[in-house]
């Protein structure tokens, strides 16, 4: 990697890390492009080589974590046999996406606040569900066992699993991944017994 390449990647990471030091204490709407720039201790001029605006910074962080959100999918869907369970398919992707929040937990703090731009819930749960439809249609096996329509099924599993990520968020992590696996995978046992 050439130090041209290296020392602009260290840059725009500066100016994400600015922005999210400052959304942390500040409305997004209220947050200006100085703001970010005193804070990483740049010139504008720095901060428009890497962003058109302060709503193209935020797009590219929801979509860096997104990504980073649909790749874990992707490779623990990708390892699923055609004979597992549904229930089991479901007790392994909650395993991994409670792992993979706990690591973006401060990110989805962020984001999940009163600070955070609106409509992210909204984001995350599309883009959540589009990565699980995708996973889930390929899987021939899973599709002939579900006994209803698949945008329902998304809805629910996405609604369910996203307030609960909500929620453990919300109360600083206060149980292992593991922990909120088991319960999850409760809830779900609870809902199917009813």
């Amino acid at each position: 990697m050439s130090i041209y390449i290296e020392k602009n990647r260290k840059t725009k990471e500066l100016i994400q890390r600015s922005f999210l030091q400052i959304l942390e204490h500040k409305p997004f709407e209220s947050i200006t492009i100085g703001d970010i720039t005193k804070i990483a201790q740049i010139n504008r001029g720095t901060f428009y080589l890497h962003f058109i605006d302060k709503f193209d910074l935020l797009d590219q962080i929801e979509h860096q974590l997104f990504a980073e959100i649909g790749n874990h999918i992707d490779e623990l869907q990708s390892r699923y046999s055609s004979t597992q369970t549904l229930e089991k398919e479901q007790e392994h992707l909650a395993a991994t996406l409670f792992s993979v929040i706990e690591l973006h937990s401060p990110i989805l703090r962020i984001f999940l606040s009163n600070h955070g731009r609106a409509g992210f819930h909204i984001r995350l749960r599309d883009a959540f569900s589009e990565k699980v439809r995708v996973n889930l249609e390929k899987n021939k096996s899973i599709n002939a066992h579900l006994n209803v329509p698949l945008e329902y099924f998304l809805s629910f599993i996405t609604s369910a699993f996203l307030g609960l990520i909500e929620q453990w968020v919300q109360n600083g992590l206060d149980k292992t991944p593991q922990e909120m696996t088991s319960l999850y995978i409760d809830i779900i046992s609870f809902i199917q017994k009813r």
